[in-house]
């Protein structure tokens, strides 16, 4: 049982909250148990495209929890071909708030910020939804980059760009730019306490006015990027009531933001007079417990939408070689290139005409090593494009695959391993064996 002080902190972090919460020792033992990793399925897929039995999440259509605990989700190919992403049923509030387990309406095509968007759970769930539309996933702390950019690969759709910049920078840069900003909010991370990812300490008031002050700083920034009108999703993986429905005051009594309550999450919604915050809790949820808040920006304090674009010195660098891999697949013509010293990557050609200026990666279409160019992983992933040189395996050889073995192959010169007409990653063939050029990060 949890201790009388953990209960004591506890509700006294909860304040008005703390009335919606009919056993404070049920609570507190809920939040220090592991509750399992529920499926966020692909945009357009559902429980009968995987072949183990589900049950629905109530407050996200795309949300589904495991029946039988024999299976293991991350360990299926369905889960490496990206049919679906793995997070806690919780994080999903929040993508329920941003509606993103619905179709857009037609002809619809939004720009939208993930302001802080490691590892990528929201950010992923936002672009394969996305229509035509653009995304652009920030991150300030660049140790966090590489899992970002891994999944957003992982969906196979080019619509975005990375950025590392502290979200004041940013909204200097693309004021009152974008129909929908995101944010999942730095927090004391109450809710993480089961999963080992926190301390205790996320219960101390200090820990709480720190993290709720620091996510002040982002919410005024993310204000700052809404167009007129637009839709501002404020997400945490807290209890605190300062760092929850404090700060959804906050905005409306000092930012001009308005509350845009979502009707169909009202068995969720919070003890608060705006009736735009919700909250699941781990006692009644079978999760980890999340809060989200959907708030829209008033036309009179919204930014006018000005792009700076930000100079830079021009250095010179050798043109790159495109392997024929690449220019086998992608259009010249239908891509706007960007290169580093070892990576290229390539937007669509319609992408807003910021991009460039704060893209810090996007979706890439060929590696360097030495001098020799290789197409990129995350090229193999994509579903927009005809992959003609390809090589199609079955179950048993795409787990060896997956697994980073080399295959047996008859053909020759660089293909996409393909399963079940879904991209894995790369093979070079010769002399009857495909060599292995999965990152080690995406291997089982």
């Amino acid at each position: 049982m949890p201790s009388q002080d953990f209960a004591e902190s506890l509700l006294h972090g909860l304040g008005r909250q703390a009335a919606s919460v009919e056993s404070v020792d049920e609570f507190a033992q809920s939040m220090l148990t592991k509750h399992p990793s529920a499926l966020r399925m692909r945009w357009g897929l559902s429980q009968d495209d995987v072949d183990f039995p589900l049950r629905p999440i109530a407050w996200y259509r795309q949300g589904y929890e495991s029946t039988d605990p024999s299976i293991r989700p991350s360990r299926q190919l369905s889960y490496a071909a990206g049919d679906y992403y793995l997070q806690d049923a919780g994080s999903m509030l929040a993508m329920a708030a941003c509606e993103t387990d619905q179709a857009l309406p037609e002809g619809e095509a939004p720009l939208i910020c993930d302001l802080c968007a490691s590892p990528g759970g929201k950010a992923t769930a936002l672009l394969e939804n996305l229509g035509g539309g653009f995304l652009l996933a920030n991150e300030p702390i660049r140790s966090r980059l590489a899992p970002l950019a891994f999944n957003l690969a992982r969906t196979g759709i080019p619509r975005y760009a990375i950025s590392a910049m502290d979200p004041s920078d940013l909204a200097d840069q693309l004021g009152g730019v974008f129909d929908r900003v995101v944010v999942d909010a730095p927090c004391s991370g109450q809710a993480l306490l089961g999963r080992g990812k926190q301390s205790l300490a996320a219960l101390t008031q200090t820990q709480i006015e720190h993290s709720a002050a620091r996510a002040q700083r982002i919410l005024a920034a993310a204000v700052k990027l809404l167009r007129p009108g637009g839709k501002l999703v404020f997400s945490t993986c807290t209890f605190a009531e300062q760092e929850n429905e404090n700060q959804v005051d906050w905005m409306i009594d000092h930012c001009g933001m308005l509350a845009a309550p979502i009707d169909r999450l009202l068995p969720y919604e919070s003890h608060h007079d705006s009736k735009c915050a919700y909250r699941l809790w781990p006692h009644r949820h079978q999760c980890a417990g999340s809060f989200a808040a959907s708030l829209i920006a008033g036309f009179d304090v919204a930014s006018e939408g000005v792009f700076r674009e930000r100079k830079k010195k021009r250095k010179g660098k050798p043109s790159a070689t495109i392997p024929d891999a690449v220019a086998e697949i992608v259009d010249p013509a239908s891509v706007r290139l960007k290169e580093s010293e070892v990576i290229l990557w390539g937007w669509p050609v319609d992408a807003p005409a910021w991009v460039e200026s704060v893209a810090e990666s996007g979706p890439e279409l060929a590696y360097r090593t030495g001098q020799t160019w290789k197409p990129s992983h995350h090229l193999a992933r994509r579903r927009d494009l005809d992959h003609q040189a390809v090589f199609d395996v079955d179950a048993d050889i795409a787990a060896k695959y997956l697994a980073g073995e080399a295959i047996a192959c008859d053909q020759k010169g660089w293909l996409v391993v393909r399963h079940g007409n879904r991209g894995l990653g790369w093979i070079k063939a010769s002399g009857g064996t495909g060599k292995n050029h999965l990152p080690v990060s995406a291997r089982s």
